[in-house]
């Protein structure tokens, strides 16, 4: 499957541009074996493919990169914070879905759903 940015991603149950809870996500990833990406820098997220981005910045740690599997960033929060879970469900964090599609990831053919994390300007008040 081709990366789609508009219309409705087929199978995926999302389309690009909705904004979804990251719960929500990380449930649906799970669920249908879709791999999830979230995105911390907008330009990238809009203006570049998973793929392009995944070769691009293979040399770089995983952690330093401007992109990052949904369910290992999750991981990580609440690692640095039990309580991360509970805070997410008293006040969501909507993620806007980019694109969708399937590619071979860690030699795999993967369904996959890109992310972007809101802005700090865009964010309602969420202590973490």
């Amino acid at each position: 499957m081709e990366t789609k940015r508009d219309g409705e991603c087929n199978t995926f149950a999302v389309a690009p541009g909705e904004k979804v809870d990251i719960l929500e996500l990380e449930e649906l990833g799970s669920r249908y074996g879709i791999d999830m990406y979230l995105y911390f820098e907008e330009d990238l997220a809009r203006n570049s493919t998973l793929q392009k981005d995944m070769e691009d910045f293979k040399a770089v740690p995983e952690y330093e990169r401007p992109f990052i599997v949904l369910e290992k960033f999750i991981a990580f929060a609440a690692s640095q914070d039990p309580q991360f879970r509970d805070k997410l469900k008293e006040l969501p964090l909507i993620l806007e879905v980019i694109a969708c599609g399937e590619m071979t990831i860690a030699g795999r053919q993967r369904r996959y759903i890109t992310t972007l994390m809101p802005f700090l300007k865009d964010m309602e008040a969420l202590e973490i």
